[in-house]
């Protein structure tokens, strides 16, 4: 168990450097960002599923405990932050891509609907716990019940939601992003299927994973040219987290570290780094004249770096009240 949440470590870290990749490409068109497009969402709902399974199986449910936690970690910095955030946006809304007007009516919507949040990447999190939601419901009945759906239920199951997710029209303009939770629903609930059924163990031959992971990666690379439609946007997606699985399962193989220090981290890289990123791009091109290329590295570093030390700081500060405090607002627990 210890080998596959070090492997679900590593993901996480993979596809939060793969969020801030592709958002250090600022208005530049790049076959990088396409490529990283067609799966990092997919790829952090699969991983929350997957835990998801990891940290209910064999024990009973409490539903109202665990949902309180997950409010605590994923809407309380979601409110807070996207507050704390909204000033300073509208003070420098002139430096923005997306400039925001100083009114009440601009800061409910921002709210009610993430995708109009002044932290574009801050969807994400109300639709998660939309998820958890979802998910502690289903199990809660499954208890009840007292039967552990067999394979043929869930592979019903997973059907109906790839279905769902193909045929659902996508909208970005929804209360609370309802529909983006349950066009997604279908990663999250395929992490939790692979991670109750244990399908991961044909991965464990090192030849086997190198191969999946190569014929992974060239499909992901020929669908850079493929027609794009909502069956192939399916399919890539599922390509691109089988690739994924591939590389932290070779990652783990050869004995490689040089991302664990992030590892404790990601969660804070991800709220961060648009932070951090609008400074060294969208403020400082303004009034520096550099390639474009600097610009990139710089949004790639600060993005990282730039969070890695605000979690370095709470963690020093711990033991404060305002540490705690400050930690509580980040979706960590120092303790």
């Amino acid at each position: 168990m210890k080998q596959k949440i070090a492997e679900i470590s590593f993901l996480h870290v993979f596809a939060i450097l793969l969020v801030v990749i592709g958002h250090s490409f600022f208005q530049t068109e790049s076959l990088i960002v396409d490529w990283i497009y067609q799966f990092h969402v997919p790829l952090f709902f699969f991983v929350s599923g997957y835990l998801f399974n990891v940290s209910v199986q064999g024990r009973k449910l409490q539903p109202y405990v665990f949902l309180r936690r997950k409010a605590v970690r994923l809407l309380l910095p979601y409110f807070a932050l996207s507050t704390l955030l909204f000033v300073p946006k509208v003070l420098l809304s002139q430096f923005m891509v997306r400039p925001i007007q100083a009114n009440w009516s601009e800061y409910v919507l921002m709210l009610i609907y993430p995708y109009r949040n002044v932290n574009g990447s801050y969807w994400f999190l109300p639709t998660l716990f939309f998820l958890f939601v979802f998910a502690v419901i289903a199990f809660s009945l499954s208890q009840r019940l007292q039967h552990r759906a067999p394979h043929t239920v869930a592979c019903l199951l997973l059907f109906l939601l790839a279905l769902a997710n193909i045929v659902l029209p996508f909208s970005h303009d929804t209360l609370f992003n309802i529909v983006g939770a349950i066009h997604y629903a279908f990663y999250f609930s395929l992490g939790h299927f692979v991670s109750s059924f244990r399908l991961m163990r044909f991965l464990d031959k090192e030849k086997t994973a190198f191969g999946v992971f190569l014929l992974a990666l060239g499909a992901s690379i020929i669908g850079l040219n493929v027609n794009k439609s909502l069956l192939t946007d399916l399919f890539l997606a599922l390509d691109g987290i089988l690739m994924s699985l591939a590389l932290a399962r070779l990652y783990e193989k050869y004995g490689l570290c040089f991302l664990n220090h992030l590892s404790p981290a990601s969660y804070t890289i991800y709220l961060y780094h648009g932070i951090f990123q609008a400074l060294s791009i969208q403020m400082l091109m303004r009034f520096t004249h550099f390639c474009a290329g600097f610009y990139m590295f710089l949004a790639i570093l600060t993005g990282v770096y730039g969070p890695f030390l605000v979690y370095k700081l709470l963690y020093s500060c711990r033991n404060s009240r305002l540490g705690r405090f400050l930690a509580l607002l980040s979706g960590l627990n120092l303790s």
